[in-house]
Order: C-alpha cells, then structure tokens, then sequence
C-alpha cells in the first residue's frame, strides 16, 4: 500500500515537473527591442500633431496631408 503511495506521488511530481520545462520552452524570451521614440510635430493647417516621419514638410512648416499643404500656402498673402 505504501509504496503504491510513493509511486503516485512520484508521478504527480515528474507529470509537474515535465510541464514546467514544456512551459518554459514554449515561453517566448522577451521583448529587447527598444522603441524608438520619434518627435511629434503639429500640421501648421489643422493643428493636428503626427509624427515628424509621416509629415510633409515646405518651408519649414509641417502638414499632415498634401491638401493641407496646398490649403495653407493658398490662404497665405505672396510676400513678393
């Protein structure tokens, strides 16, 4: 009777412990890859704020969309 005990709980313990190595197996390593953080700039037609990568820039100005861009060099008075 006893040892029927011991071999039971003997097979509890290698059941957990061979899921718990399967599990950190199956566990993925984590993230190390930094995000990069990019500068935020506002479109100078609509106020909108989008990362500086997506923007179209002209004269120094941000817009968000091309549209934009035309809209505002259109209500701008020409400084010639």
């Amino acid at each position: 009777m006893v040892i029927k005990w011991i071999l039971l709980i003997t097979l509890v313990f290698l059941i957990f412990w061979f899921f718990k190595q399967f599990r950190q197996i199956q566990r993925k390593p984590p993230d190390t890859t930094r995000k990069v953080i990019e500068d935020m700039v506002r479109c100078a037609y609509c106020d909108v704020h989008l990362p500086k990568s997506e923007s179209i820039v002209e004269h120094g100005r941000y817009f968000c969309c091309t549209k934009h861009r035309q809209l505002y060099s259109q209500s701008q008075p020409d400084d010639k």
